[in-house]
């Protein structure tokens, strides 16, 4: 900046200079020229006066000699006819005719004549100035004064001289001048464009110098209000970027940006979770980090349409619904839903309609077969009808089962269900427990006993909703236990948890079992199930009582040697009425 500065105000200053030295030079010259030519001029008046007083042609030539001597100037009288009669500084014998010469043609026609050429005579430049003797009679005598330009040109290369000279040392000082103008404007402009440098580079908390009130001042403010304003605009926009990174974080469905050649440009753990993402796939083409079929294909079909593309994907074990959707034309958004568990549940719902379809099915067509052998005549049969309507009247009570554990676990799912807690003794409770089922264990001869781990175990529970539990936990025990069997209810504080487990010797769960006997309508042995009464709702039951309490069930069991189901809730002491836990998805 300073060197195109000071360049620039030189070549300015220099052009500046040189244009008025050749002009002055100019204007001296033809000053100088003008003097001599008004000196010639009176020269020549001077010399017209003493040709008047008719010397004789010697005492003329001894005066031109005597007085263009004095004056430094020559004299030359020429005839009418062209001759010259005297000369100041040569012989006019030897010399041509002069009627030719310009200034002496020019005189003759009654003007004053000028001219400057070189003398051949003297060998050297002159001026020369004519007028006639007689103005009334310009064609006759003639007197010319003429002076040597060599004085002139002495003089003029003086003048020149001077001005050079002048020219140098104002050239010096302006140079001077203008290096100091130059610093001086290129400085706050290099602090300006460093500034604005540190800006582009990032630097928004770099100002520029407000010294100055002129043109560079106001830039110099414009800059910062730019930087204060980019400063406000970049934190608003890392506050929106920072929001919208913790919304895309924090999403379950996974994102994955891409630019206009399909390269991943932001990922989230969701994504790289859902679809298996190895390492870090920024950079990478979409499609050489997401290993679907024909994503390649869709992706490039998306960014050429600019239209939205939705499919369902099978990504290893998952089930993946996945939308590609156009960014205006900057690239595309890969948003990756994880449709396994609602594909499950779909299955599980057909499964549960299918099972609800054939539990109702079974008791309703043999309670209206047999009802309708009694309307055919059977009715009349004193020794049939009785045993008739005993199935009817079993088929019909297994029919209220069903439908009353159906409803019983539709309030349990019900977001309008609410724990009612209430204090509960450990000790107390399974004794209740002991002496409603101790008769249908007495039936089969099984000893049903009751274990208390800790004296004193108090704790807040829904009384209904932990018998309706741990009921149907001893009655399955019972159920499926053989007949002399032993059954175990036991209760503990396991830290801040109450423990209830119901343990038997029968017949056990298979392994294979163990994952899915809690689930709706399902039945290790479904024949040995229906024969006893079962309505494989009871497990499903407990499951949901444990979660609406916050707790959990579970169960080990290995096939031949018995099994046990244990009961965990959290040891709440405090009544009143609890807000609903959240629920597992109905299995």
């Amino acid at each position: 900046m300073f060197a195109r500065l000071f360049g620039s105000f030189l070549a300015v200053l220099v052009t500046a200079l040189a244009v008025f030295g050749v002009a002055a030079a100019r204007t001296t010259r033809a000053s100088v020229l003008g003097e001599i030519e008004l000196r010639l001029v009176s020269d020549a008046s001077l010399l017209r006066t003493q040709v008047r007083s008719a010397p004789s042609p010697a005492e003329l030539q001894a005066a031109l000699r005597e007085v263009g001597g004095a004056l430094e100037t020559r004299l030359t009288v020429i005839d009418a006819d062209g001759s010259v009669r005297a000369d100041s500084h040569a012989d006019p014998r030897t010399m041509d005719n002069h009627n030719a010469r310009p200034e002496v043609a020019e005189a003759r026609s009654g003007r004053v004549g000028r001219n400057v050429r070189h003398s051949d005579t003297v060998g050297y430049d002159m001026m020369y100035v004519a007028t006639a003797v007689d103005p009334d009679r310009p064609a006759g005598t003639v007197v010319r004064a003429a002076l040597s330009l060599a004085r002139v040109d002495h003089a003029v290369h003086a003048v020149y001289e001077g001005l050079a000279a002048a020219f140098l040392a104002v050239a010096a000082f302006g140079a001077v001048v203008t290096g100091l103008l130059a610093r001086w404007i290129a400085r706050p402009l290099r602090e300006v464009r460093e500034v604005a440098e540190a800006i582009a580079a990032g630097d928004l908390g770099r100002r520029a110098p407000l010294s100055r009130s002129d043109e560079i001042g106001s830039v110099s403010a414009a800059i910062n209000r730019m930087s204060a304003e980019l400063g406000r605009r970049m934190a608003s926009l890392r506050a929106e970027s920072s929001k919208l990174e913790a919304v895309i974080s924090s999403m379950q469905e996974g994102v994955i940006a891409c630019d206009a050649d399909g390269r991943v440009q932001r990922c989230n753990d969701a994504a790289r979770s859902l679809l298996d993402l190895r390492g870090d796939p920024t950079g990478l083409r979409v499609w050489e980090a997401v290993r679907l079929e024909h994503l390649d294909e869709e992706v490039k079909g998306v960014l050429r349409s600019g239209n939205t593309s939705r499919s369902v994907r099978e990504a290893g074990t998952r089930v993946v619904g996945l939308c590609v959707s156009p960014v205006q034309g900057q690239g595309v958004v890969l948003v990756a839903h994880d449709l396994t568990e609602e594909r499950r549940y779909d299955a599980l719902r057909r499964e549960f309609v299918a099972n609800v379809s054939h539990e109702l099915r079974t008791p309703l067509s043999l309670a209206l077969g047999y009802v309708e052998t009694l309307r055919d005549g059977a009715v009349r049969d004193e020794a049939r009808a009785p045993e008739f309507l005993e199935v009817v009247d079993r088929n019909l009570r297994r029919l209220s089962a069903i439908v009353e554990d159906l409803l019983q676990l539709s309030r349990l799912e019900s977001p309008a269900t609410r724990v009612r807690p209430a204090p509960i003794d450990a000790e107390e409770f399974l004794a209740k427990l002991r002496d409603q089922f101790t008769p249908l264990a007495g039936r089969k001869r099984q000893a049903l006993e009751i274990e208390v781990a800790q004296a004193g175990i108090a704790f807040s529970a829904d009384p209904d909703l932990l018998e309706r539990a741990v009921g149907n936990l001893v009655d399955n025990a019972i159920k499926y236990t053989q007949d002399g069997g032993r059954i175990v209810v036991r209760a503990a504080r396991d830290g801040g948890e109450v423990v209830f487990e119901v343990a038997d010797d029968g017949p056990g769960i298979p392994e294979p079992d163990l994952a899915r006997v809690f689930e709706r309508f399902y039945r290790v042995d479904k024949s040995r199930s229906r024969e006893l009464g079962g309505t494989g709702l009871g497990l499903a039951i407990v499951k949901h009582v444990a979660q609406l309490h916050g707790g959990s069930a579970s169960v080990e069991s290995r096939a031949g040697l018995g099994s046990r189901f244990v009961l965990r809730l959290p040891a709440r002491t405090s009544g009143g009425e609890s807000v609903r836990a959240p629920l597992s998805r109905p299995a």
